[in-house]
């Protein structure tokens, strides 16, 4: 419940951010570009436990929402990628949007994937939705904040 109204009070205060989003053109097309290959390069260290990759595009005040309703600061979330009891596999992301926000400094990226890992000894995965936001700091981006949650048992069915 409580994260549950975290994420409705964020949406909220987001809101005049939503209003004043930037339209398509050839420098966005470029940025959104760059977003989505930092996503890829993210996504590569999840996978092979680049610690010191994560640590350097994470924000300072990273925030990371699970599919379990915990909520991990940077630090809770890289100890728990690097965990030898846990493997995490990220794939086939589609239906990627990337939007810009903030005169182009922050960026929100929506996609579908496909989850597959194991967490102490206990498979996980399947079709989730994931958004991931990143905020242009000193002239780097960094991811700000992760939410993946699992989709409904219909829905992944219907986007195969």
């Amino acid at each position: 419940m409580k994260i549950a109204r975290i994420a409705t009070l964020a949406v909220f205060l987001a809101s005049p951010l939503l209003a004043h989003a930037q339209a398509s053109g050839a420098k966005n097309d470029k940025a959104a570009q760059e977003i989505v290959d930092l996503r890829n390069k993210f996504m590569d260290a999840e996978e092979n436990r680049d610690m010191a990759f994560l640590d350097k595009i994470f924000a300072d005040d990273f925030v990371a929402f699970n599919p379990q309703g915990q909520m991990l600061n940077k630090a809770q979330q890289l100890a728990n990628l690097s965990r030898p009891d846990r493997t995490l596999k990220v794939e086939n992301a589609r239906d990627t949007q990337v939007r810009f926000y903030g005169n182009g400094d922050v960026a929100i990226l929506t996609e579908h994937v496909t989850v597959d890992g194991m967490d102490k000894g206990k498979p996980f995965g399947g079709e989730y939705r994931f958004v991931r936001v990143f905020a242009k700091q000193h002239g780097e981006w960094k991811v700000v904040l992760v939410q993946g949650a699992p989709m409904p048992a219909q829905s992944a069915a219907a986007a195969k």
